[in-house]
């Protein structure tokens, strides 16, 4: 919690000892630590408690017994940096919890952060940057209405920009289909080469030929000087 640089705010969450899974957390702006007495003589019993409040009222405090909370979890900002530490319910984590508190405690009091008519309570007045969760309730919903207002009309440029960037890949995948069903033709560049009426014929007759089985075609001899002679022929079987 020593930090180079002065602690905009710190705010706790707190959730009792017998907390279950559906059970709420007490949320408030760290206003400080106190230690009372219950009770008298022998059966006096020490109290130690966690002072929250909320931004937007500073004289509103709440003391939660720490005998009947745990620390579930810290949020702070220093600089430009924001911090989330959060604490198990376990001896071990909520003495580490207790520390920093106490750590922070002493640095608002060196910086002299504390109310003037009580020296035991941090002066919220000197946090900055506090986010809504630390407001009262009617505050809290203005705050995030205008965070929502702020996201809307970003996303609403966000989605201008979708738009118009799904049009054009529906524009081009609608070419790339055109073009892809379009056939393509072949020109030739040189028109005395096309074949004549005549091969083209003979082309057609021999395709027929072999479609229907009878083809013959005389091979070729590969070594005309060999003095075996025979007439080789081939027959396509159908």
């Amino acid at each position: 919690m020593t930090t180079t640089k002065r602690l905009k705010y710190l705010g706790i969450e707190m959730l009792r000892t017998n907390a279950t899974k559906s059970s709420s957390p007490e949320v408030g702006l760290f206003r400080g630590l106190r230690t009372r007495t219950d009770g008298e003589g022998a059966t006096a019993k020490i109290l130690r408690l966690i002072v929250l409040g909320i931004k937007d009222k500073e004289n509103d405090i709440r003391a939660l017994n720490l005998d009947v909370f745990n620390v579930l979890s810290l949020r702070m900002s220093y600089g430009d940096t924001k911090e989330l530490i959060v604490f198990k319910a376990n001896d071990s984590d909520q003495k580490k919890a207790m520390e920093l508190l106490e750590l922070a405690l002493g640095e608002f009091q060196t910086e002299k952060r504390m109310i003037a008519n009580d020296p035991e309570i941090v002066d919220i007045g000197t946090f900055e940057d506090v986010p809504p969760e630390f407001f009262s309730p009617e505050e809290k919903k203005g705050n995030l209405a205008a965070n929502y207002n702020n996201m809307y009309s970003q996303c609403g440029h966000q989605n201008d920009s979708w738009k118009e960037q799904e049009e054009k890949r529906k524009e081009k995948k609608a070419l790339e289909d055109k073009m892809r069903q379009t056939p393509t033709l072949i020109k030739r560049e040189d028109a005395e080469k096309l074949p004549g009426l005549k091969v083209l014929n003979a082309m057609k007759k021999k395709v027929n030929a072999i479609a229907s089985g009878e083809y013959d075609g005389k091979l070729v001899d590969p070594d005309p000087e060999d003095t075996f002679e025979d007439e080789k022929k081939t027959s396509s079987v159908k």
